[in-house]
């Protein structure tokens, strides 16, 4: 069993997420109201459970493409599924979209992805493939800053060495102990927290946010 979160940080995340959400949907209604109609818009590596949490109406001000790889939208629950019949599956990769024409989509939305793609250089890439195929962007990643690793969700270990972090979630996630250790070290190579200046760096000139709590928890650029 997983260690859970304080009650406290839970109600802290879930905070920063209606906030975070709240500016999309003002992004995808300014678009929307520039356009006069619903806007093209491509989600890379998105979930339905991300598009659950936006209001219906912001929805509906959208034509919903979501990129993944194979297989990763897969036995999904019904609401998941319903929601699933008005939105274009693609299969693809984040770090080459080069079935897209430049500025193909109005707007491209990339939400805790870019720190799973891989190394930096498949940072960079997938990076600038979202820069290249979008006129405007909301990008999100969580913090290297913040303290408590938000995939594992254990304490710290992210800021340490690739072996220190397998041996220490082996210890604390029995379904990771019993992983293969390819697998156990693939899982910790692609999950990949950024700074505030390695973002920036992937994604210069645009205007960047760093929401906060104590640390910083996660950061979203935005052209």
């Amino acid at each position: 069993m997983g260690i859970l979160l304080p009650r406290q940080l839970k109600i802290v995340s879930l905070y920063f997420r209606k906030r975070r959400n709240r500016r999309l949907c003002e992004l995808i209604g300014h678009l929307y109201r520039e356009k006069g109609k619903p806007i093209d818009l491509i989600d890379i590596g998105g979930s339905l459970v991300f598009w659950l949490s936006i209001p219906e109406d912001t929805r509906n001000k959208c034509s919903i493409n979501m990129l993944n790889l194979p297989g990763a939208l897969e036995n999904l629950p019904p609401a998941e599924e319903r929601l699933r019949e008005t939105v274009k599956m693609i299969v693809g990769d984040a770090r080459d979209l080069r079935m897209f024409s430049d500025q193909s989509f109005d707007m491209v939305v990339c939400n805790s992805v870019i720190e799973h793609v891989g190394n930096w250089l498949d940072m960079r890439a997938a990076a600038n493939e979202a820069r290249r195929v979008g006129k405007r962007g909301w990008i999100q990643v969580p913090a290297f800053e913040f303290p408590l690793e938000q995939h594992f969700l254990l304490p710290f270990i992210h800021w340490l060495a690739d072996p220190l972090q397998v041996n220490i979630i082996r210890l604390f996630r029995p379904s990771f102990k019993v992983m293969s250790v390819d697998d156990q070290y693939m899982a910790v190579y692609h999950t990949r927290p950024l700074t505030r200046a390695q973002f920036k760096s992937l994604l210069p000139n645009t205007d960047m946010l760093s929401e906060r709590f104590f640390f910083s928890k996660s950061h979203v650029a935005t052209w």
